[in-house]
């Protein structure tokens, strides 16, 4: 997020882990708003294993794990992507507009042609894209700092 040291509380801001960070989550909720989740199945047929069996007390239930994961990974996408939205519709008219033709609305979409879409020197749309991109880490605890 530039080469400036920013300042919270007592501590450094590591601005690239910070930005690195934001661009994840972002571009993971990409992810999950083009794709679907698709179900794991549970097999039907035994596989045979010649490995010796000892009793181990523990008791193994695939179908409940298996039943459980495909309930919960699409809340788990759904609650991701809801979060983004929810931190970009704190932004700006200017700034929303900027991540999502960053990194919601288009898939491998370059600064520089957003940077030209809307009009702004490359300068100015980086320090528009960092001033945004920590607003969005503060937002959603995702502000990496730095070891002292």
């Amino acid at each position: 997020m530039g080469a400036r040291q920013t300042d919270f509380g007592n501590y450094k801001v590591n601005d690239s882990a910070t930005k690195d960070a934001v661009e994840k989550y972002l571009l993971q909720a990409r992810e999950y708003l083009v794709t679907a989740y698709i179900p794991e199945q549970q097999s039907i047929t035994a596989s045979y294993s010649d490995m010796p069996r000892s009793y181990t007390g523990m008791t193994s239930d695939h179908t409940g794990k298996l039943a459980a994961r495909n309930v919960d990974e699409p809340e788990r996408r759904r609650r991701h992507i809801e979060r983004a939205e929810s931190a970009i519709s704190r932004l700006g008219a200017k700034q929303q507009k900027l991540i999502r033709a960053r990194y919601l609305d288009e898939d491998n979409v370059l600064d520089l042609d957003v940077a030209a879409d809307m009009g702004y020197s490359d300068r100015h749309y980086r320090r528009i894209k960092s001033e945004t991109m920590f607003r969005i880490a503060n937002t959603l605890g995702l502000v990496v700092l730095q070891e002292c």
